[in-house]
């Protein structure tokens, strides 16, 4: 995995001055969190079962496929145009390869479903520091990255998921292949989640 992918966020207190991105300083006491422990691998390839979803875009306002140049084009407007007819009004598009699409578009609706999937499997409700990303190309493999946040404070307490990191890992499907169909032909793409940890220390 790149690290390019990897997103911490963390703030280093020493000597009650704390260092912003921005070059700015200011006095701060001493942070007494105490960061955990990252994982051995992180981020951490997904282990759970594939699944498999479909999504229909052949009523969709928003969004149409056109094989002829490859491309999905997503709505965003019209163009009025007057003459001595009348007047007319003309479609405007924002236009993108399907590749790109199915990975920008189908990575996201991959991600909802597999953590639809995740509650299902572990029987919780909601998660709450948990969340999907987008869709993105990792070489020529498409993933989807899940953020399983840690929030240390100063007072040393931590807020965490509702599961353990491993839990998670073993929860979210290995794959999850996206089918999404069109009036002019199907389009699919296949994603191979991750698991990122990720710590946030809280005033």
């Amino acid at each position: 995995m790149p690290s390019s992918r990897r997103r911490f966020v963390r703030t280093i207190t020493a000597g009650g001055i704390l260092t912003a991105l921005a070059g700015c300083t200011s006095d701060l006491e001493p942070s007494t969190a105490t960061p955990l422990p990252e994982p051995e691998s992180n981020p951490a390839p997904a282990a759970g079962d594939p699944i498999t979803l479909s999504r229909d875009y052949r009523a969709s306002s928003k969004y149409d496929y056109y094989p002829e140049t490859a491309e999905v084009r997503r709505r965003t407007g019209y163009r009025k145009h007057v003459d001595e007819s009348g007047t007319t009004k003309e479609p405007m598009y924002e236009r993108e390869p399907a590749s790109s699409w199915v990975t920008r578009v189908g990575g996201s609706v991959a991600g909802t479903e597999a953590l639809t999937t995740v509650r299902e499997r572990l029987g919780v409700g909601s998660f709450d520091n948990v969340s999907p990303g987008i869709g993105y190309l990792d070489g020529d493999v498409r993933r989807v990255t899940f953020a399983y946040e840690v929030w240390p404070n100063r007072s040393g307490e931590t807020r965490t998921p509702a599961v353990e990191f491993e839990t998670l890992v073993s929860a979210v499907p290995r794959t999850v292949t996206a089918n999404l169909r069109f009036e002019a032909a199907t389009l699919s793409g296949t994603f191979h989640p991750v698991v990122e940890f990720r710590q946030t220390y809280r005033s």
